[in-house]
């Protein structure tokens, strides 16, 4: 992850992670099956950890809407601070290498669950459908802004916007 953030995609070559983990190639290949994999295996324990910490630490305050507003907003900032890593992370997730298959899969999974556990427990809110639909909006938005289509704020301006849409401004079925 350090060599993507310094460096972008292109940076992170396997025999060089190898040796800046002091390890042989042998071993990162036991490991993982690419520098794709290898990637989206950081982002999933990232994205793991930050979860977690959610869990452990829920917000209490606001509406749902604005609890998972302010999250996605900082998640969007923070990305924007690093921009060659989430070029990166975006390179290795829009490869169709299906090695990294599992990867992407847990990917998705953590941002739903991210999400969802950001929603918190509103009896009126479908979290795992509107987490569906903002999941999309993140990764669209994102991978626009990495790659030169959108400008820098326009991730975060595209999850408020989904949130209100999903959360904010529902109406009763």
């Amino acid at each position: 992850m350090r060599m993507a953030a310094e460096g972008g995609y292109e940076a992170v070559q396997m025999r060089a992670v190898a040796e800046r983990a002091d390890v042989s190639l042998g071993t990162i290949y036991r490991y993982f099956n690419g520098k794709d994999d290898m990637l989206l295996a950081g982002l999933v324990s990232w994205i793991q950890r930050v979860r977690e910490g959610l869990e452990s630490r829920p917000p209490q305050q606001g509406a749902a809407a604005d609890r998972l507003s302010a999250l996605l907003a900082d998640a969007a900032e923070m990305a924007e601070r690093t921009p060659m890593l989430m070029s990166a992370l975006f390179t290795a997730l829009n490869n169709t290498d299906p090695a990294a298959a599992e990867n992407k899969r847990a990917v998705e999974t953590e941002v739903l669950q991210f999400i969802v556990t950001a929603i918190g427990d509103d009896s009126e809110i479908d979290a795992e459908g509107a987490a569906r639909v903002i999941r999309h909006v993140w990764f669209s938005a994102t991978s626009r802004w990495v790659g030169g289509l959108a400008e820098s704020g326009s991730v975060e301006e595209e999850l408020r916007h989904a949130v209100r849409m999903m959360i904010a401004c529902r109406a009763p079925v």
